[in-house]
């Protein structure tokens, strides 16, 4: 189904002609074929597409590696914002389509645990579960569950899907082949050619190799296939393979981990249908577990509170339990800020390192800490008072607990995300100042008063050393703090990936410097030595809607400014002054321009010429006052200014030789240029 927002901006954008978007990230084969409107051709390769086309590319970090090639049946470009928006789309549909296939995912998940405690019918149990594996990974074509035999030792088929029945037929050696590989060493392994597969079953009984190949689905040879080893605890039970006959999709690592789960799913179907009057103990425990999910469940569907939530998992592990909101720093149940909770670095604690762990107490009690994670972002950390140890069923609470957690989160996340691209949405609509009683009208719905000054801030991470998903993790929680330090400020706010833009109303200038203060406030608690560094532009403020977009400039100029300069910190439009005049100004040519006026001083070996030019300039071209700073004699200064006028050709007493010089030596303090520019 087309994605209306994307085909909205493309008809926006280039009008009613022809485009496709592909896909392509690092395990993908070719490039898949995401969106297409109109006509299009089959190949989207390099040099595969006419001249009229225009190809815009992509690469960004999403889940994997991720290419991104959109064609248009035109020569029109996209300016830098209008880029920005398309990979912003892009990617914002890319996030739906996954949260849907994660969510499928989690429903077979599930299922699957949901039938382990429904039936004792081992054959029917893995062949599901078998079923499920090769729906959940692409591309897969069937599969073989082999379990060792506890009659005759040898490693024997128990389930199947895709193959024909004579595979039944097949008895090996425990290690024999692949599978005896990845049983014996207890570790899955992907297979991305069938030369890699062959090295591993150069011991394979031909016999035995013959009943795999006639079992195959026609005759097919397998093109790449995962081997995951199948135990329950420490005991080894057997081996479970798919093979991927059509390789439109490699393998990749989270393949590997994917069928792991569904390994694990069929360890425990094992071990309940062949040890169930042995293991009645473990029964019980897994009729606890299931009763913890149906609790966790029921609360789910009541869409109770974070901190109802928080206080169920408590009660449940029957030890102090409290949970910090990473993004906002709010505990959940409150705690004061003298509390030795507040004591512990969180963050840096799990920064790297997502695996719950038990900090010792110093006399205190210990701490146990588990993360909520949800791909790479910390959303965040449940805190344990270690009364006593925790016992097995404690964790599968933390477990299920943390899954609710992280659904209500994401949940909230989800809704704050909306409201954001709404406020972006809003915030567009502003700057282009199209229908302007509408833009009045719903002024109120976006929390901002009617008839009031308003004006723009954008905030910048410095994150080119940082991955998308770092990035994002950081804008989040930058977010938390802004949100919190602003309170009842009437104001608007969005992102886009590294940057936050906020559309403030100020009915005064008292106001504008107050919201202004309260986010260097914000920063600050933010910052630390571990935070990327911030730029923060911050636009003149105007009544009437109609100037929205003129602030915005502004604070992009202001925030261009910083950039241009290599600084972080505050910087308001009004303060630039006279380098307003430089802004669209590129960098090279502004370094070009200073070296052309000041290289021949600068190229006098003792500084001396150039020093006093510089003081000279500073004292206003006071004479009595630079003599008197340099330690020299005035007759002394005026032999070094004529030998300055000399050396640059210029007549220092010649208003445009002047104002050359000067605004040489101007441009070089603001833009920091001290060496002559690279050729």
């Amino acid at each position: 189904m087309m994605n209306e927002t994307i085909h909205s901006f493309m008809t926006h954008s280039f009008g009613t002609c022809r485009y496709g978007i592909w896909l392509k990230d690092e395990y993908d084969v070719q490039w898949i074929n995401w969106l297409l409107v109109g006509e299009m051709p089959d190949n989207i390769e390099e040099g595969s597409l006419s001249l009229e086309w225009k190809i815009f590319k992509y690469t960004f970090e999403f889940l994997s590696h991720c290419s991104i090639r959109v064609a248009v049946d035109t020569q029109k470009q996209l300016t830098l914002l209008q880029s920005e928006r398309l990979e912003s789309l892009i990617r914002e549909e890319l996030l739906k389509q996954q949260i849907m296939k994660e969510r499928v995912h989690n429903e077979r998940w599930m299922t699957g645990l949901r039938e382990l405690t429904c039936s004792l019918e081992l054959n029917d149990l893995l062949l599901k579960i078998m079923e499920n594996a090769l729906k959940v990974i692409p591309s897969l074509s069937c599969g073989l569950f082999m379990m060792v035999d506890p009659e005759s030792g040898k490693m024997i088929p128990r389930a199947k899907v895709g193959f024909q029945d004579s595979v039944f037929q097949y008895q090996g050696e425990v290690d024999e082949g692949i599978t005896g590989k990845v049983y014996k060493e207890g570790i899955g392994r992907i297979y991305s050619t069938p030369e890699e597969a062959y090295k591993d079953m150069a011991n394979v009984n031909p016999k035995n190799a013959s009943i795999i190949v006639r079992a195959l689905p026609d005759g097919s040879v397998a093109k790449s296939m995962i081997a995951v080893p199948v135990t329950m605890n420490t005991r080894k039970i057997g081996v479970m393979l798919v093979y991927q006959f059509t390789q439109y999709r490699r393998f990749a690592p989270h393949d590997l981990n994917v069928m792991q789960g569904f390994a694990d799913q069929a360890a425990i179907a094992i071990s309940n249908a062949t040890m169930y009057s042995e293991l009645l103990e473990k029964n019980r425990y897994l009729v606890s577990r299931n009763e913890i999910h149906n609790q966790f469940t029921k609360l789910s569907i009541e869409h109770g509170s974070l901190g109802h939530t928080i206080e169920k998992v408590g009660s449940m592990l029957n030890l102090p339990t409290y949970y910090i909101d990473m993004a906002r720093s709010d505990w959940y149940p409150t705690i004061p800020e003298s509390a030795t909770l507040h004591e512990i670095n969180i963050y840096s604690l799990i920064e790297t390192n997502f695996d719950p762990i038990t900090l010792p107490g110093d006399g205190n009690l210990d701490v146990y800490l588990y993360p909520i994670v949800y791909g790479a972002l910390v959303l965040g950390c449940f805190l344990i008072e270690l009364h006593h140890p925790l016992r097995q069923l404690d964790h599968v609470i933390l477990e299920q607990g943390g899954a609710i957690v992280t659904l209500n989160m994401m949940n909230t996340y989800s809704l704050t995300e909306m409201t954001y691209r709404k406020n972006q949405d809003y915030f567009g609509d502003l700057v282009q100042y199209r229908e302007p009683q509408q833009l009045e009208s719903r002024l109120a719905s976006f929390h901002l008063p009617a008839h009031q000054s308003l004006f723009v801030i954008q905030v910048q991470l410095q994150s080119e050393h940082l991955d998308m998903k770092t990035t994002e993790n950081w804008v989040r929680k930058l977010i938390g703090f802004i949100d919190k330090e602003l309170g009842t400020t009437e104001y608007l706010l969005f992102n886009t990936h590294n940057k936050i833009t906020i559309l403030a109303a100020a009915s005064d200038p008292k106001i504008r410097l107050h919201v202004i203060n309260t986010l260097e406030v914000a920063i600050q608690k933010w910052a630390t030595s571990k935070t990327p560094q911030l730029l923060m532009g911050i636009g003149g403020v105007y009544r009437g809607l109609e100037y929205v977009s003129k602030s915005n400039d502004e604070a992009a100029r202001a925030l261009s400014f910083l950039l241009k300069r290599n600084k972080v910190g505050r910087m308001l439009y009004e303060d630039i002054g006279i380098n307003k005049l430089f802004l669209n100004q590129e960098t090279s040519d502004i370094e070009n321009y200073i070296h052309e006026v000041l290289a021949p001083l600068q190229q006098q070996k003792s500084g001396e010429l150039e020093l006093t030019l510089k003081t000279y300039i500073a004292e206003n071209r006071s004479v009595q006052s630079t003599a008197e700073r340099l330690h020299i004699h005035s007759n002394t200064l005026y032999l070094r200014l004529r030998k300055i006028e000399e050396i640059l050709g210029v007549d220092l007493n010649d208003s445009e030789g002047w104002m050359k010089i000067y605004l040489a030596f101007h441009l070089s303090e603001v833009y920091a240029v001290t060496h002559a520019p690279s050729i």
